[in-house]
């Protein structure tokens, strides 16, 4: 029995050691599985997108560029024309510094699904008081303004995006904070508006 005392620390340290050993590490944050949205300063949506070897700026264009992200600095720099750098902290994003044409901005995990695909919103563009319905389906929208209708085949940003290029035009539409922000560049206007779920 004096025996089985004596061997009892040692067992027990050696059970701790290891279950020490089978501990896994926490995995590091991995940027590329979120995006950021928001609106620049005269409320037309963005959104930068992060993949393994660029970053992406949508807005009126799309903008590819170079980032870096370390000890949860995420710089980024679109072809020197936005440099900025994000602070992310606990999934989110703490502090930006950069020029102040990004007014508001979000740090959102990619979602498993397209997020547009079967919903319905309604609201108006910032240039008329004519109100626009947008149905969503998996590959193309149907937006409606004074009976006029048409169908858009889009191209899905993350499963939080879409956005339609015809040549130098671009019309991109974010879901932010449970609302669709839509924005519409026809050279050389620009629109945007906030649509609500129907």
């Amino acid at each position: 029995m004096k025996r089985i005392l004596k061997m009892l620390p040692i067992l027990l340290l050696m059970v701790l050691v290891s279950c020490k050993k089978k501990e896994l590490k926490p995995e590091g944050f991995n940027i590329t599985k979120y995006s950021i949205v928001g609106k620049l300063s005269n409320g037309y949506p963005y959104i930068i997108t992060i993949e393994s070897d660029k970053a992406v700026l949508t807005h009126y264009s799309a903008t590819s560029g170079k980032y870096s992200f370390t000890d949860g600095v995420l710089n980024l720099n679109f072809n020197d024309e936005v440099i900025c750098a994000f602070v992310v902290e606990n999934g989110g994003i703490k502090s930006y510094k950069g020029p102040v044409i990004l007014n508001t901005y979000d740090l959102v995990k990619i979602p498993s699904t397209n997020q547009l695909a079967g919903k319905n919103f309604k609201g108006t563009w910032n240039n008329s008081g004519s109100l626009t319905q947008l149905k969503f389906t998996g590959a193309e929208y149907i937006e409606t303004t004074n009976n006029q209708q048409s169908i858009v085949d889009y191209t899905l940003i993350n499963n939080l995006a879409v956005k339609k290029t015809e040549g130098n035009n671009l019309t991109v539409f974010i879901l932010m904070n449970d609302k669709l922000e839509g924005g519409r560049y026809k050279s050389p206007n620009t629109f945007w508006g906030t649509f609500m779920r129907e």
